[in-house]
């Protein structure tokens, strides 16, 4: 049994997360169908659908505390540097916005 680690995300982080794991993984990186990703895909479907900005803002600001394995942190992580370092781009501003440092060091 893996260990749990609680990571604190906000809803435009889980955003980046699922871009560069499911949008533009395309088969790359395996491990991105786990129940933790399940769990942020469901978070980001309860976004407004109104043009309200207002809301829109407070929705992305939104922090949530997941709970996810040790090997969907390491996918994660390898889905933000692997990606962008094989299209040759720069990595996303994640890294240093909204992953949390401890995840990294792990």
């Amino acid at each position: 049994m893996s260990k749990m680690l609680k990571i604190d995300l906000s809803m435009y982080g889980i955003a980046e997360i699922l871009h560069w794991c499911h949008d533009r993984n395309k088969g790359r990186i395996p491990g991105v169908d786990t129940a933790g990703f399940e769990k942020m895909k469901t978070l980001l479907a309860e976004k407004p659908q109104s043009g309200d900005y207002f809301a829109l803002d407070q929705f992305w600001k939104t922090r949530v505390l997941l709970e996810l394995t040790e090997e969907e942190v390491s996918t994660i992580d390898r889905c933000l540097y692997d990606i962008p370092n094989l299209d040759s781009e720069p990595l996303p501003q994640i890294r240093h916005k909204f992953w949390p440092q401890q995840a990294a060091a792990v």
